[in-house]
C-alpha cells in the first residue's frame, strides 16, 4: 500500500531550489540517515517544512548543515487528504520502526461492544480489542464512554446477565439485584434452562446486527394492533418500548457494525490535479486505493455510475485479509470521528448494496469545488 516516493539527494548543492519546486501541498516525508531509524513526518505544506528542516542558509551554528551531511536520502509523497496521510504514515512507521510505531503514531485501539458467545451464558462486554474466541464484536465506537452507554442501554432492553463473574450455576447461588428486579433471567440460580437463555441471547444478537430494526418492526406492529383494538393502555406501554429502542439505536453511528462485516468506502480528494481517491475497507482491513482521474474532459461512453461499479468490482477481486485489524480500524476511527475529517464514508454489506447514486453525487460535488486550473 506504500507508493513509490519522490527522492531528493541531500548532498545536492541545488537542494533548496529542488525543494522550492515541490508543489505547495500536503505530504509525508522520510529523512533516511546513514545509520539508525529514519525520521518520519508530515506537513500541510511539504516544501515549507523541508526548507525549515534542510535549508542551512543563515544557519550560524551549522546544525542544519550537519543534519544534511548525516542523511543518505530524502523521500517524500504528496497526499490529497488527511486519511491518505494517516494510512501512509502507518505503513511507513510499521516498515521502518516496527517496535515503536504505535507509540510514534499515538495509535490508540478503538472501543467495541462484544457479545461473548464463547461463554455458556453470554453477556455484553466493552473492550478495546477483538476477542480471539467466539464473540460477535461491534464497533468502532468514538470513545469508551460511548461504548459503555450503548452497552448499558442495550442490556436494559433484555434479560441477559450483567455480572462479570464466571458463573458456577447452583440453586443456592445468592444472585444479584438485577435478578431481584426481574432484569435478568437468573441463570446463576437455575431459574432458566441453557436453551431458554440461548433464545434471549439470540434476540440480543439480532438487535445488534440490525440495530434494533427487527425488534422495532415487531413492537410497532403490536402497538398499532393494540391501538386498532382500542386497547390503549397496552398501546401506550408498547409505544414507550418503541421509543426506548429508537433511543438506543440512536446511540450507534452508521459506521458501527460487526467488525467481520466492517465494509465501506472513504471518498477523498486525490493528490493529483482533479483527482479523486476511493479508499475501500473490507472486513476491517484497508484495501489499496482506487484513484480516479478527472483532469480530461468526460467521455460520452458509460455513465460514472457504471464505471464505478465495474472499476470497484475489478479492483476488489482479491481483497487483502492480512494485517493488524484492530490497528487498521483505529485509523478509520481516528479519521471518521475527528473534527478534521476531510471526506465521506459509504458503508455497505456488499458492493451491490453500495449507494452508487449517493457516491456519484458526492464525487460531482467535490469536482465542482475544485478550481479549474489546479488545486
Amino acid at each position: 500500500m506504500i507508493p513509490s516516493p519522490s527522492v531528493l539527494d541531500p548532498h545536492d548543492p541545488e537542494l533548496p531550489e529542488q525543494i522550492q519546486g515541490i508543489p505547495k501541498a500536503p505530504g509525508v516525508y522520510l529523512l533516511a540517515p546513514r545509520a539508525g531509524t529514519p525520521y518520519l513526518g508530515w506537513s500541510s505544506s511539504l516544501p515549507r517544512r523541508l526548507s525549515r528542516l534542510l535549508s542551512h542558509a543563515g544557519d550560524a551554528s551549522g546544525r542544519l548543515s550537519k543534519v544534511r551531511q548525516n542523511l543518505s536520502a530524502i523521500q517524500f509523497w504528496l497526499t490529497g487528504s488527511r486519511l491518505e496521510t494517516s494510512l501512509l504514515l502507518y505503513g511507513l512507521a510499521r516498515q521502518h520502526d516496527p517496535e515503536n510505531y504505535e507509540k510514534r503514531l499515538k495509535l490508540r485501539a478503538p472501543w467495541f461492544v462484544s457479545l461473548l458467545e464463547f461463554d455458556p451464558y453470554p453477556r455484553l462486554s466493552v473492550q478495546n480489542s477483538i476477542p480471539r474466541r467466539t464473540a460477535a464484536t461491534f464497533g468502532p465506537f468514538p470513545s469508551r464512554d460511548a461504548a459503555d452507554a450503548f452497552c448499558l442501554e442495550t442490556s436494559s432492553l433484555f434479560q441477559i446477565r450483567r455480572c462479570n463473574e464466571r458463573l458456577a450455576v447452583s440453586a443456592d447461588h445468592p444472585g444479584c439485584m438485577y435478578g431481584e428486579m426481574n432484569l435478568c433471567l437468573r441463570p446463576c440460580q437455575l431459574a432458566v434452562t441453557r436453551e431458554e437463555y440461548a433464545a434471549e441471547t439470540a434476540r440480543v444478537r439480532d438487535f445488534l446486527e440490525t440495530n434494533g430494526r427487527h425488534q422495532l418492526a415487531l413492537l410497532t406492529a403490536a402497538r398499532d394492533r393494540a391501538s386498532a383494538e382500542t386497547d390503549f393502555e397496552q398501546a401506550a406501554r408498547l409505544h414507550k418500548q418503541v421509543e426506548k429502542v429508537k433511543a438506543v439505536g440512536a446511540l450507534r453511528d452508521n459506521v458501527i457494525c460487526e467488525v467481520s462485516r466492517l465494509n465501506g468506502l472513504a471518498l477523498t480528494l486525490g493528490s493529483r490535479f482533479r483527482g479523486i481517491a476511493l479508499w475501500p475497507m473490507l472486513a476491517g482491513y484497508w484495501q489499496d486505493p482506487l484513484h480516479l482521474d478527472f483532469s480530461q474532459p468526460e467521455s460520452q461512453g458509460k455513465s460514472l455510475d457504471r464505471e464505478l461499479r465495474d472499476a470497484l468490482a475489478t479492483h476488489l477481486q482479491h481483497p487483502r485479509t492480512e494485517g493488524v485489524r484492530v490497528e487498521e480500524i483505529a485509523l478509520l476511527t481516528r479519521w471518521y470521528f475527528s473534527s478534521w475529517r476531510d471526506g465521506d464514508w459509504f458503508p455497505f454489506r456488499s458492493l451491490e448494496d453500495l449507494n452508487y447514486r449517493r457516491l456519484v453525487r458526492a464525487i460531482s460535488n467535490l469536482l465542482r469545488e475544485m478550481p479549474a486550473a489546479g488545486r
